[in-house]
C-alpha cells in the first residue's frame, strides 16, 4: 500500500521507451546533418520533452507514494545524470577547438557558463536577436539550448510536484491533475499567441515559456499513468491500438521530411499538434495491455532501442562533430556523413563509459573475452581526452569575459552603414551623381542603379557608392530572398527602380528545394520584368548547407531569364579568403572594395557587350 492507503503502481520499468528515444534522436541528428533533406527533424526535440516530462512525473509520484521522494535525492540524481557527460563534452570540445579553430573558442566563457548553469536558451535568444547573429555566432554548442530548457524544468519540477501533491491530498486525486492539465494547456497557447507573420522565430523556438508545454503534457500523462484504471481493452480497442502505433510513427516520419521549421504553421499550432501526437504515441507504447513495448524490447527488435539508450551522449556530441566537419571543409569528402555519424557514436561510447567510471567509481562490467579490447578503447580515448579537457579548462579560464569579437565589430560597421544608407539615397535622388564622365567613358550608363541585398551588400555599401555613383541601396541584415520583392516595390514607389538592378540575396537561407522561397524568387523576377538588366550576386557561405544549392539555382536562373547576369562573388572570394572578416562570410575592408569592383566590372562588361551587339545589328 502507498501513502494514504493507496496501492502503489505496478511494474516500474516501461518497455519501448528506448525506441521512442531512437525515433527522436534519429530525427534531430539527421536534421542537424541534413537540414534540407530532413527539415522537420527538429520535432524530435518535442518528443524528448514529452518523454522527459512523463518519466520525471512517473518516477516522482511512485517515489512519493512509497515514502521515498526527497528533494535532495532528486537533485543529486539529476546532477549525477547530466553533469559528468556534459562537462566531458564541453571541455573536450573546447580543448580540441583550441588547437584547430582557436577563434571559435576565443571568448567561450559566457557561452560555457550559460550551458553549465542551465540558461543557454535565454543566452542564445539574447545573442541571436535576429537571424544574422544566428548565422555568425553559430558555435559547437548551438544545440544545447535544449539542455537549458530541460535543466530549468528539472529545477522547478519539485515545486510543481509539491503543488500537485498538496492539491491531491487536500482536494482529492483529480484536483492536482486538473490543475496540472490546465497549466499545460495554458502554456501551449503561448507560442501561437506570440507568433506574428514574418517574425524572427528565434524567441519562440528557444523560449522556455513557449516550449515547456511539451514537458507539462508529458508530466500530466506520467501523473495519470501511475493511477490509471486497469480496464480490459476490447478487441476493437486493441485493434485500434496496434493499427494506431505504426500510423503515428509514419506520421512522425512524414513530418520529419515535410514540416520545415520556417513554416508559419509550425508556430500557429503545428508543433502543438505534433506534441499531442507524441503523447498518443507514448501512451500506446507504454500500455502493457497492448504489449507494443514488450514486442519492441523482444530479442529480435531490441536493437531498435540501441541509439535511444545512448541518445543523451549522441545529442551532446553531434553538433561539435558536425560543426567541426563544416569548419574544416571535411564535408567535401566522399561519404563524409558516414564519418560524422561514426565519430559521434564512438565519442558517445567513450564519454558514456568515462562518465560511468566517474559516477560509480568503478570500471564498467565487461565480458571477460572483450575486457582487454574494452579497456584499451577506454584508455586510448581517455588519455588524450583528459589532456584536451585540461586545455579546454584553461581556455575557459583565460577567455576574455567582455572581449570585443569580430562579430561585434562587424555589427557596428553594418549599423553605421545602415545609418548612412537613407541619407545617401536621399542625396542621390536630389542630385546628379558625380563621376558621370568616368562612367560614360565605359560606354555604358550606370547612373541610378538600384541595389537590393542583405548584410553582405550592406557591409560593402560605401564602396558600391564609390563605383556606382548615384546608386540607390536597400540592404538589410538577415534579409531572406523573400524580402527582395517588398524592397523592389518600395524602391519602385519612390521612383528609384531604374533599368539596372543589383540583387544580393541567398546567404541567409535556402532558395532551391523550398517552394515558398522559389515562389518568392520567381515573383521578384516577374516584378522586375524582362526589360531590366538584373545582376544577381551569388553567395559565399561554405559552412552553410545551402551555399551550393543556391548558387546552382542562380546559375540555372540565367537560362530561363536572359536579362539576368550572375556576379560571381563565390569564385572570387573563395580564392581570397583573407578578404573576409572573422565569421568567414562578410568581407572586410579589402573585401568590400573587391566586392564593389566585381559588381561594377561585371555590369560594365555585360552592358558593353549588349551595346556592341545592338550596334552590330
Amino acid at each position: 500500500m502507498g501513502l494514504f492507503g493507496r496501492p502503489t503502481a505496478g511494474r516500474r520499468h516501461i518497455d519501448g521507451l528506448d525506441v521512442l528515444r531512437t525515433l527522436a534522436i534519429v530525427g534531430v541528428t539527421l536534421f542537424h546533418m541534413f537540414p534540407d533533406g530532413l527539415p522537420g527533424g527538429y520535432l524530435g526535440v518535442s518528443l524528448f520533452f514529452v518523454l522527459t516530462g512523463f518519466l520525471l512525473a512517473y518516477t516522482s509520484k511512485r517515489s512519493w507514494l512509497e515514502h521515498r521522494f526527497r528533494v535532495k535525492t532528486y537533485y543529486f540524481k539529476r546532477i549525477k545524470r547530466i553533469y559528468p557527460s556534459l562537462i566531458i563534452v564541453l571541455l573536450t570540445t573546447i580543448g580540441v577547438y583550441n588547437f584547430v579553430l582557436p577563434k571559435v573558442v576565443s571568448a567561450i566563457r559566457p557561452e560555457f557558463l550559460s550551458v553549465l548553469l542551465g540558461y543557454n536558451n535565454w543566452w542564445q535568444i539574447a545573442q541571436n536577436a535576429d537571424y544574422f547573429t544566428r548565422l555568425t555566432n553559430a558555435s559547437p554548442f548551438t544545440h544545447l539550448w535544449f539542455m537549458g530548457i530541460e535543466m530549468q524544468y528539472y529545477l522547478i519540477w519539485p515545486l510543481l510536484f509539491a503543488v500537485y501533491a498538496f492539491l491531491d491530498i487536500l482536494a482529492g486525486r483529480r484536483a492536482g491533475l486538473a490543475v496540472m492539465a490546465v497549466l499545460a494547456l495554458g502554456s501551449a497557447a503561448v507560442m501561437p499567441l506570440m507568433y506574428q507573420p514574418d517574425m524572427d522565430v528565434t524567441r519562440l523556438y528557444y523560449g522556455t515559456d513557449t516550449r515547456i508545454y511539451a514537458l507539462l503534457f508529458g508530466a500530466v500523462l506520467g501523473l495519470w499513468w501511475v493511477d490509471r484504471p486497469q480496464k480490459q481493452l476490447s478487441r476493437l480497442g486493441s485493434a485500434l491500438g496496434y493499427i494506431g502505433w505504426p500510423l503515428l510513427v509514419g506520421v512522425t516520419i512524414a513530418a520529419y521530411f515535410t514540416l520545415d521549421g520556417q513554416n508559419p504553421v509550425v508556430y500557429q499550432g503545428g508543433m502543438l499538434l505534433m506534441t499531442v501526437l507524441f503523447c498518443l504515441l507514448l501512451l500506446l507504447t507504454a500500455d502493457d495491455r497492448l504489449l507494443i513495448g514488450t514486442i519492441l524490447e523482444s530479442p529480435a527488435l531490441k536493437w531498435l532501442g540501441w541509439l535511444g539508450k545512448r541518445s543523451f551522449g549522441i545529442y551532446l556530441w553531434q553538433y561539435p562533430v558536425i560543426y567541426l566537419f563544416a569548419k574544416m571543409g571535411w564535408i567535401q569528402l566522399p561519404y563524409y556523413a558516414v564519418l560524422e555519424f561514426a565519430a559521434i557514436i564512438v565519442l558517445t561510447l567513450w564519454s558514456d563509459a568515462l562518465a560511468n567510471v566517474i559516477t560509480t567509481r568503478r570500471l564498467p562490467a565487461i565480458n571477460g573475452r572483450h575486457v582487454v579490447a574494452a579497456c584499451s578503447f577506454l584508455l586510448a580515448f581517455t588519455l588524450p581526452g583528459l589532456a584536451f579537457m585540461g586545455f579546454g579548462s584553461h581556455a575557459v579560464v583565460v577567455s576574455a569575459e567582455q572581449k570585443v569579437s569580430d562579430t561585434g565589430e562587424l555589427q557596428a560597421k553594418l549599423a553605421a552603414n545602415k545609418a548612412e544608407e537613407q541619407q545617401a539615397n536621399e542625396a542621390a535622388a536630389q542630385a546628379q551623381p558625380t563621376g558621370t564622365e568616368a562612367v560614360q567613358a565605359d560606354n555604358v550608363d550606370l547612373s541610378g542603379v538600384a541595389c537590393i541585398g542583405d548584410s553582405v551588400m550592406l557591409g560593402s555599401s560605401g564602396d558600391l557608392r564609390q563605383v556606382l555613383p548615384g546608386c540607390y541601396i536597400d540592404a538589410e541584415v538577415s534579409r531572406y530572398v523573400g524580402g527582395g520583392l517588398d524592397a523592389a516595390k518600395e524602391l519602385d514607389a519612390q521612383g528609384r527602380l531604374g533599368k539596372n538592378v543589383v540583387i544580393a540575396l541567398g546567404t541567409n537561407g535556402p532558395i532551391a528545394g523550398y517552394e515558398k522561397y522559389e515562389v518568392q524568387t520567381r515573383a521578384l523576377l516577374e516584378y522586375l520584368g524582362p526589360d531590366r538588366h538584373i545582376f544577381w550576386v551569388n553567395v559565399y557561405c561554405p559552412e552553410l548547407s545551402w551555399q551550393q544549392t543556391n548558387n546552382d539555382y542562380l546559375a540555372n536562373m540565367v537560362k530561363e531569364h536572359p536579362n539576368v547576369t550572375i556576379v560571381d562573388w563565390y569564385s572570387l572570394i573563395s580564392q581570397h579568403t583573407d578578404w573576409l572578416s572573422g565569421d568567414g562570410i562578410h568581407p572586410n575592408d579589402e573585401g568590400t572594395a573587391a566586392y564593389a569592383k566585381l559588381v561594377h566590372d561585371t555590369m560594365v562588361k555585360t552592358l558593353t557587350a549588349e551595346n556592341t551587339s545592338a550596334s552590330a545589328e
